[in-house]
This record gives structure tokens, C-alpha cells and sequence, in this order.
């Protein structure tokens, strides 16, 4: 399984869970945890993107100085 569909799957079980535990709690305070933590869904799923592209290849800009006879 790739990166991708591992990471929509555990986010997909997560929101499932949020909501089952939404319907079946009274508490107002628990409901209103519930509803802040919801309204993350669409950065967490608009993140999924980064587990579709290709790993990038880090740039060494870096170089190293001559060392010379001063």
C-alpha cells in the first residue's frame, strides 16, 4: 500500500470515528471538540497531495571553499 492510500485511510477512519462519537454523545462540550477538530478536514485532505508527488530530491547548494595558501 502506497504512502497515499495509507495516509487517506487512517484520515478517513479518524473522521468516521469523530462522527460516530458526534452522534452518539449529549455533551455540548464534547460535540464542540468534535466540530473544532472538523473543521481541519478539508487542510488534512487537501494535504494528501504531498503523499502523491514524488519525494524531491534535496539541493546541496553548498560547496565547499578552497582552502588555500594565505
Amino acid at each position: 500500500m502506497s504512502e497515499y492510500n495509507q495516509y487517506v485511510t487512517a484520515v478517513n477512519k479518524i473522521f468516521d470515528y469523530l462522527a460516530k462519537m458526534k452522534a452518539g454523545w449529549n455533551s455540548l462540550d464534547n460535540i464542540n471538540y468534535i466540530e473544532s477538530i472538523e473543521e481541519y478536514k478539508q487542510v488534512v485532505a487537501t494535504s494528501a497531495e504531498i503523499f502523491k508527488k514524488p519525494p524531491e530530491q534535496k539541493k546541496h547548494s553548498e560547496s565547499l571553499e578552497e582552502l588555500g595558501n594565505d
